[in-house]
This record gives C-alpha cells, structure tokens and sequence, in this order.
C-alpha cells in the first residue's frame, strides 16, 4: 500500500493558505509540498501531514514536513513546522479530493475462487488460494493475501464513515484513500463490512477469524490470531492486538486500544483502553469480577 499521495503539482505553502486560510510558521512559508501522508510517514520536507487529535501528537513528532493542526494542539507541536487551521480536517478532505484518479489494476491469483455476483473493483488485489463467496463486494485498494476466506455478501473497502464540518458548519465527506489489508489465513463471516483507511489501510492481522455481521471501521488495526464474534463493532482507528477474543455484540469507541490477550465479554461497551490480559465485562466495560459484583448486588434488592 502507497506511504503516501501525491499531489497533482508540487504546492507552495503560501498558495495554500491563501486558498484555505490558516496560520503558517514563518519557518515553512516558502517550502512546497507535494505529497499528503498519515502520521508518522512524514520522511521528506515536502510531505504534508494532517495532525488533527492528541492521539497523533508522538506520531507525528518524527514528520519532516509541515505539519496542518487546529489551534488546541498547536502549543503542542514544534514551532516552525505548523499550518494552523481551526478547520483543518476540511482543509485536508479539500486537498484529498483534488488528488489524481487511482488507475491501478487488478491482481487476481489465478487459483483465486470469485463466486456468483461477487464483485471485485478495480485495484484489488487478491492473493492464491483465497475465495471471495458470493454477492461479496472487494473495492479497489483492498489487498487480500492468501488461503483467505470473504464470507457473502460481505463488503471489503468501502469509504469509512468518516465526516468533517466545513467552515459553515456542513457537513462534508473526508475522502477514505488508504484501503484495506487483509493478511494472510483470514476468515471474514457473511455480511461483515470492512470500511478503507483514511490515509493508511485498515488492517486485520494473519489468521484472525471474524464471525459474520461485524463492522470495522476505518483504520482500524486488528492484528494476529483475534477472534471475534458475530454483531461487534469498531469505531476508527482501534487498534487490537494478538490474540484479542471478542464476544457477541461488543461495541468499542474509536481511538481506543485492547491489549493482547484480552478478552471482551458479549453485549460489553468499550470506552476505555483495555490492558494486555484483561477480561472486561459490561457498560462500561469494567474488570469482569467487578462487573459481576455489581450485578449481584443489584440482583439481591
């Protein structure tokens, strides 16, 4: 998957800000730019990187290039870096939208097993042995590896819910241009709906199995061996780590991360980091014996 986008031509900074608005470093004025990275990718002086949460402040540190902040994390990055915007997601879904036509083409292996209505897009990518089952939906950008299996009526890649107010307060689409990875030796049920990353992919890890109706949203990162059962859902960008178990109807808020070998109780909301190991319970997901407690104790009155 691409570490970047580039842009149609190399921008100055100045032409920018005076397109969108902003504030911009005295420093970085005159640089141009010509690539839009996630977080963390930001290796040349010309790549352009959205910083618009606290979760992406560390991230983006290691960025050589410019980096487009809302005022209340401005004080938070380093000076003479910042294009200071206080709509600075609309700025970038403005730029995503300008960017050149995907036309990459499809890659299908050929022991690849396309069943009846499966529709595969143009720019996937889909890896030997692996079987995409019937009325299932792969859009472009997704990369599927190998001995996969996409349940029916399944949908791999298409736009997150991802949505921005513009300077008016409307609101407006934040292009999804990261697209999906799918290792190796995974399982997706029927039904389950795997959304594009913003920026980056959204990711599940080798072997991992998914029971059938679960959303993923965008850039989430599932990773090995996670099982996950059927009517869960992840907000964007959580991140779950090896060998994470998921019972049925789990929901767990974006941003948050559960550590490896987790385990998540069936019907439990998620709205905090869960710690590698812990067995979580409830809503708000609490330690399990503390949730039982609770319960007993409102079951005696």
């Amino acid at each position: 998957m691409s570490a970047g986008f580039s842009l149609r031509r190399p921008l100055r900074l100045t032409e920018l800000s005076a397109r969108f608005g902003g504030t911009l470093d005295t420093e970085i004025a005159e640089r141009s730019v010509d690539r839009i990275v996630a977080p963390g990718l930001g290796l040349t002086t010309s790549d352009l990187v959205l910083v618009g949460s606290p979760r992406f402040l560390s991230e983006a540190s290691s960025s050589a290039g410019p980096i487009l902040c809302p005022p209340e994390l401005a004080a938070r990055i380093a000076a003479g870096s910042r294009w200071i915007h206080p709509h600075a997601d609309w700025v970038l879904a403005e730029l995503l939208d300008d960017l050149p036509p995907n036309d990459a083409n499809s890659e299908i292996a050929a022991d690849a097993v396309i069943s009846p209505g499966a529709v595969v897009l143009q720019g996937a990518r889909i890896g030997a042995g692996s079987e995409v089952g019937p009325n299932a939906v792969v859009y472009g950008k997704v990369v599927i590896g190998q001995r996969v299996r996409v349940g029916a009526g399944a949908v791999i890649g298409r736009p997150g819910f991802g949505w921005v107010r513009s300077p008016e307060g409307r609101p407006r689409r934040m292009p999804q241009l990261g697209g999906v990875v799918i290792d190796d030796d995974v399982e997706i049920g029927a039904l389950c709906t795997i959304d594009a990353g913003t920026l980056s992919p959204t990711r599940v890890g080798a072997e991992s199995k998914l029971d059938a109706q679960i959303h993923v949203g965008h850039n989430v990162q599932i990773g090995r061996c996670c099982l996950i059962a059927a009517q869960s859902g992840f907000a964007g960008s959580v991140v779950l780590e090896d060998g994470v178990q998921v019972g049925g109807q789990v929901g767990v808020k974006d941003h948050v991360r559960v550590g490896a070998g987790a385990r998540l109780a069936a019907k439990s909301g998620v709205i905090a980091d869960v710690p590698p190991g812990a067995t979580v319970a409830g809503f708000p997901a609490v330690p399990k014996a503390r949730w039982l407690r609770a319960m007993a104790r409102l079951l005696r009155r």
